[in-house]
Order: C-alpha cells, then sequence, then structure tokens
C-alpha cells in the first residue's frame, strides 16, 4: 500500500509542476493586462477627460486563490503520504525524510494559507518558484521512499550495512 502512496507522490509532484508554471503564467499575464489596463485608462482619462472600463480588474486576485485552493490538496496528500511512509517504513532513512517532508509540508500549506488570507498582497506568480521548488523536494523525497518502502517490503532489514549510503 505504500508503494502505491510513492508512486502516486511522484506522478502527483510532477502534475504540481505543471500546475505551478501554468498559475505562474496565468496570474502574470493578469497583473501585466491590469497593469497596462491601468495605464491606459489613466492616459486616457488625462488627455481626453475620460475614464476607461478596466475589463481584468481582480482577475489576478481569483486566479491566485484559485492557485492556492488547488494547491491545498497537493500538500494535503503529500502529508499523508509522509505520515504513512513513517508508520509503516520502519526504516531510519525514511523516518528522517518524512519528518523533513512534515516540516516542509507544514511550512508550505501556511505559505498557502497566507497567499488564501490575501491575494493581493501576495501573488502566485511571486511565491509560485517557491511551491515548484517544494514539488522537486516531494519528488526526490519520494523516490527514496519507493525505494526504501520496496527493500523493506522484501525483507531484506535484517541489518544496517556500513556500505550502503542509504539503510535497508
Amino acid at each position: 500500500m505504500n508503494k502505491a502512496f510513492y508512486i502516486s507522490s511522484i506522478a502527483l509532484s510532477f502534475i504540481f509542476l505543471c500546475v505551478c508554471g501554468y498559475y505562474i503564467g496565468e496570474v502574470e499575464s493578469a497583473r501585466n493586462a491590469e497593469t497596462l489596463s491601468y495605464l491606459n485608462s489613466y492616459t486616457d482619462a488625462y488627455n481626453y477627460g475620460y475614464s476607461s472600463y478596466n475589463p481584468y480588474e481582480g482577475y489576478a486576485d481569483e486566479y491566485t486563490t484559485e492557485a492556492a485552493m488547488v494547491s491545498i490538496f497537493f500538500f494535503l496528500f503529500f502529508i499523508t503520504t509522509d505520515i504513512l511512509g513513517i508508520a509503516k517504513v520502519k526504516t531510519t532513512t525514511t523516518k528522517a525524510l518524512g519528518i523533513i517532508g512534515l516540516c516542509l509540508s507544514g511550512l508550505m500549506l501556511m505559505w498557502d494559507f497566507l497567499i488564501l488570507s490575501s491575494p493581493s498582497s501576495l501573488s502566485f506568480d511571486e511565491v509560485g518558484g517557491g511551491f515548484a521548488f517544494y514539488a522537486l523536494i516531494v519528488l526526490a523525497f519520494s523516490i527514496v521512499g519507493l525505494v526504501q518502502s520496496v527493500r523493506y517490503s522484501k525483507g531484506k532489514v535484517v541489518s544496517v550495512q556500513r556500505t550502503d549510503i542509504l539503510d535497508m
């Protein structure tokens, strides 16, 4: 069962990288369009005495909120995978990576709640790079966790050999 969670975690980390890239692009485009629209309305009001309608107002905030809501699903799944890895696989490496993964996931979840609390002051194109970096860390931890889970399930855990980098 734990191997399935690690494999799903590997697949979801790739998907999360793509989701981060998509929302970073969308929020950046919406913010650029808002800025351009604001500058055009200011120029029009100054030159011609009327104010232009801003059709792009609020889209960056909406995309940021949507990205933060989608990210919660990924964070909760990665937290579940780390907890199950600690509980089911009894190797030192899995426990250490699980604890580090839980700490990082908790920090990212708090960061995500900060984004949800004020999407206009903290947009996703500013923090999406950190989320993508987190997805890469989860990918690495999940690959190591999968290897440890396979070794542990085969019953090779008798003693720790000093020749292996990772314990068995």
